[in-house]
């Protein structure tokens, strides 16, 4: 437990997190029945990836909840002095929320301030968040925002194609093997101090579940297909957004340029067969030097890109060593 001279930190209990869902469904429950809205989240609750890595967190005055915000651990992995690259331990910020009632009273502040001193004395050693909101709440709690790009191109009825193999859920696991070493390999090259999330084969299966609710939702048959690999070895994975409606690149691993374009034309077409609108790559034009999966030749084929105006990408440092100035790699799959 965290304290101010009035309002406490605390965990939420299984009761409570189905009280704060509702109030969720409220923001941002868009297209979902609220029964089904409720199911969806007991159900992402219960995945494999929320059973460790995910927490929601109160701020508590009394018995009232004055706010929340859901956390999910993830991976990271930093070059650090001396070219040294090690795992660190990270936490995504999500779904921070204040009841209508009791907005504008610095609630929020509040809350992500107790949030991040006890992380920090958990030992973790960098926050992340999506803001959908603008910059200025998260700034006042220490995060700072990281330019980021996004890539789009509209689905027009294309047909799955040639040497492209579908990948299921089953398959996500052995395609993701070796990520953790791989990202470490290309830190190793960061001219400066330089941070970047691990994708996880646990939360990819979650987005993978949200998807299958947003599809019911919709109407539509929930999709199998999670991903495609291309001729030459390289890769992609992707999640269905039925309701908005968009196919969201998870992650991006293409290693030519005809696995580009191939791997373009089987997301375009698994939208297609979603009856979909877009497929969207968070900063996959955004070419650092560092990340080889980022390189010119190798960004989707045909897509426009252009600066980020929502779900902004932002850190918060919390180790006592010198602050990354380079987050390399932001996907999609560091989203919640």
């Amino acid at each position: 437990m965290t304290e101010t001279s009035e309002n406490q930190l605390v965990l939420a209990s299984p009761l409570q997190c189905a009280a704060r869902w509702r109030l969720h469904h409220q923001v941002w429950g868009n297209g979902y029945p609220l029964e089904m809205y409720l199911k969806r989240e007991e159900s992402l609750f219960e995945a494999d990836f929320c059973r460790t890595a995910q927490r929601m967190w109160l701020l508590c005055k009394d018995s009232e909840i004055l706010a929340s915000c859901e956390t999910y651990r993830m991976t990271m992995a930093a070059m650090g002095t001396r070219g040294i690259v090690q795992a660190l331990r990270g936490e995504t910020i999500a779904s921070v929320v204040v009841d209508p009632r009791l907005r504008r009273q610095g609630y929020a502040g509040q809350l992500l301030q107790l949030l991040l001193e006890r992380l920090r004395f958990d030992g973790t050693h960098v926050a992340t968040l999506y803001s959908d909101v603008g910059p200025s709440l998260y700034r006042q709690a220490g995060f700072l925002l990281h330019p980021a790009r996004e890539s789009t191109r509209a689905v027009q009825g294309q047909s799955w194609p040639n040497h492209a193999e579908e990948l299921g859920i089953g398959d996500v696991a052995n395609v993701l093997a070796n990520e953790s070493e791989q990202v470490q390999a290309w830190l190793g090259f960061a001219p400066t101090l330089a941070v970047a999330e691990v994708a996880c084969a646990e939360r990819v299966a979650w987005f993978h579940q949200r998807s299958q609710f947003r599809a019911w939702a919709r109407g539509t048959p929930a999709p199998q297909v999670v991903g495609a690999q291309g001729p030459d070895g390289g890769y992609c994975l992707w999640t269905a957004d039925s309701v908005n409606p968009k196919v969201h690149i998870l992650v991006w691993r293409p290693i030519s340029a005809r696995d580009a374009a191939i791997l373009t034309e089987a997301a375009l077409a698994h939208g297609s067969e979603l009856g979909l609108a877009e497929v969207i790559w968070w900063d996959a034009d955004r070419d650092t030097g560092i990340d080889p999966y980022r390189q010119p030749q190798l960004q989707p084929q045909g897509a426009v890109g252009r600066a980020r105006a929502e779900s902004l990408p932002m850190l918060a440092w919390l180790d006592s060593s010198p602050f990354p100035l380079l987050w390399a790699g932001i996907e999609r799959a560091g989203w919640a």
